[in-house]
């Protein structure tokens, strides 16, 4: 055996070696000539840990069907690695992944700092990063390695306000966390809501932990405002559902985003009723006509993912997946180099996934529009679709 095999071999057996120790996965039964390295940048030990494992367990079964077909000649080899939910850990994660294991790209992270961060190392290092959120800032102006397929802020944005347009409501007031999630969510409100003929009347952040939100809806109500609006994830949201009931106000309220059984108790389903939220197309996968173009996608997906996890995939899960899926489909048709995945991505003008159908472009490394979501009120404990202005 030459001297160059045998290295060549030294430095495959290093990087798995390598792998072995970090948090990976890779593709069952494929080859070291026949990998094709995705490096995955997930939280999987930090604040949002159980979206990173989400993240990871999707692209495990998507990975293996994809494999069963190929790509390029090739088979996917995954590699995840910890960013540990912050933005120095997802940028240095993206800087490893590129340099050391030569990716041909990057998947997550999912968190809104960490993607920011991942997205500038993803430009240094000149390789393609799929995120899995998608703050404004990444994507406007578009820089040629970002891609995401977490859907912006302002599609969920413009969804509410076209509702309340349609229902009259003209006055409305405003309460968001004082992260990144939240904070852009205000900003795209303040900025859209004059183009939908809402006024703004109170404008107000919480910071993380806040649990106490009578003094907001008080303050609110007492403006005159036809509905409240709220932009954050996490427990907030039940606390001002209850809040409301507790001080019996008859004001429409709108959320930013919810999960099935969020409102599941007795006492919290009562305070939620007439809630309403944008849903993307995998948690309200049920509400979905026959006819939807993903609907039977959606549904083997969750029957998978249910039976290998015992609970039910959301919209991290579904990006992941569309993230991985537009990657091979652009490999199989540029081929597995990366520098030539940006330019085969947008080509996607009418690539449609778990989470909605993109029409990526030299302009939008997003691609998602208005359609990609369902507005969602619950009635009675159950979800049902909203109609155009009720």
């Amino acid at each position: 055996m030459s001297v160059a095999i045998k290295n060549g071999w030294r430095i495959r057996w290093m990087a798995a070696l390598a792998a072995f120790f970090c948090v990976c996965t890779w593709a069952v039964d494929a080859g070291p000539a026949e990998r094709i390295v995705v490096g995955l940048a997930l939280d999987l030990s930090g604040p949002d840990a159980s979206g990173g494992r989400e993240a990871r367990n999707a692209l495990l079964l998507e990975m293996a069907r994809i494999n069963r077909r190929g790509v390029a000649g090739g088979r996917i080899f995954l590699l995840t690695l910890d960013t540990k939910g912050s933005p120095e850990g997802a940028a240095a994660v993206v800087r490893e992944l590129a340099r050391t294991h030569k990716a041909v790209a990057v998947i997550g992270p999912a968190e809104h700092y960490a993607a920011i961060a991942a997205a500038e190392a993803a430009q240094e290092e000149r390789v393609p990063l799929f995120t899995l959120s998608a703050p404004e800032e990444i994507l406007v102006p578009v820089r040629q390695w970002v891609f995401s397929t977490a859907r912006p802020a302002s599609l969920p944005v413009r969804l509410i306000l076209g509702h309340l347009k349609s229902r009259g409501i003209k006055r409305a007031a405003m309460l968001g966390s004082s992260v990144g999630y939240g904070t852009e969510g205000r900003e795209q409100i303040t900025a859209l809501a004059p183009d939908f003929g809402v006024s703004i009347l109170l404008n107000e952040s919480f910071k993380p932990g806040e649990h106490n939100f009578l003094p907001f809806l008080k303050r609110a109500s007492r403006r005159g405002v036809g509905a409240f609006l709220h932009w954050a994830r996490g427990g907030s949201r039940v606390d001002l559902v209850r809040a409301r009931a507790a001080l019996d106000l008859d004001i429409p309220l709108y959320l930013s985003y919810a999960s099935p059984g969020m409102f599941g108790s007795e006492s919290g389903g009562r305070a939620a009723e007439g809630v309403v939220f944008p849903a993307s197309w995998i948690t309200a996968a049920h509400l979905l006509p026959e006819s939807h173009p993903s609907r039977k996608d959606i549904a083997a997906f969750r029957d998978e993912y249910l039976k290998n996890y015992k609970s039910a995939p959301g919209e991290t899960a579904a990006a992941a997946v569309d993230a991985l899926r537009i990657l091979a489909w652009s490999a199989r048709g540029v081929g597995a180099n990366r520098a030539r995945i940006p330019a085969g991505v947008e080509g996607a003008r009418y690539f449609t996934g778990l989470n909605g159908t993109y029409g990526f472009s030299g302009n939008d490394h997003n691609g998602l529009g208005i359609g990609s979501l369902a507005l969602v009120r619950i009635v009675k404990g159950k979800w049902e679709l909203v109609e155009k202005g009720r």
